[in-house]
């Protein structure tokens, strides 16, 4: 399990250059994002290597940010890994809300973000 940060940004030019700057500038290293193409105002989905240090970076900006349970997977980077996961939630009754994740070539694994519908059971199916 890892914990997930989420904030409403409005989609305006610069609004996301703007937090990864200031992430930056803390040392806040960002491990996995997900920006939707949304109008208006959006969620953005942040898992950061310091959420402590994240949070107060979003309160200065102003901007309200919720935390939240999601499972963290390192998965090996190669063809079947994501669908024996998925495979596996399926099979024990668990709904996926959504997923995001990294992968890169020539790497041995990648890292894979789920939210589900019961964390908690997640993460044991996968320990």
């Amino acid at each position: 399990m890892v914990t997930q940060l989420s904030v409403r940004v409005e989609n305006k030019r610069g609004a996301l250059a703007e937090i990864c700057s200031k992430l930056a500038e803390k040392a806040v290293n960002i491990l996995g994002l997900m920006v939707p193409q949304q109008p208006g105002v959006a969620p953005v989905r942040l898992v950061v290597d310091n959420a402590d240090a994240a949070k107060k970076v979003f309160s200065l900006l102003g901007l309200d940010c919720t935390e939240e349970p999601v499972l963290g997977a390192h998965l090996p980077n190669r063809p079947g890994s994501l669908g024996r996961l998925t495979r596996k939630l399926a099979d024990h009754n668990l709904d996926i809300l959504y997923a995001y994740g990294s992968m890169v070539k020539g790497e041995e694994e990648a890292m894979i973000i789920v939210a589900t519908s019961d964390s908690a059971a997640a993460a044991k199916l996968i320990k």
